[in-house]
């Protein structure tokens, strides 16, 4: 499970759209409002996911899917 994670952020590292990456100002942002460490990775997940779904949306937009474009 380790070495998949490892692959997956290796994989991603100048892949994501710059408008949907996590910044210093996200980082810190979700550090202030987490009790434990365990709060920050789950706060940082659901802002990723969030951007991601984010970022899917938008492509469904520019291909015309949504809104029956």
């Amino acid at each position: 499970m380790i070495k998949n994670v490892t692959r997956i952020i290796e994989k991603s590292i100048g892949k994501i759209d710059v408008r949907y990456d996590m910044c210093i100002s996200d980082i810190e942002a979700i550090e202030k409002m987490s009790y434990s460490k365990y709060d920050f990775i789950t706060n940082g997940f659901r802002f990723g996911y969030m951007q991601g779904l984010k970022a899917a949306r938008a492509e469904m937009k520019r291909n015309g899917v949504i809104n029956g474009l």
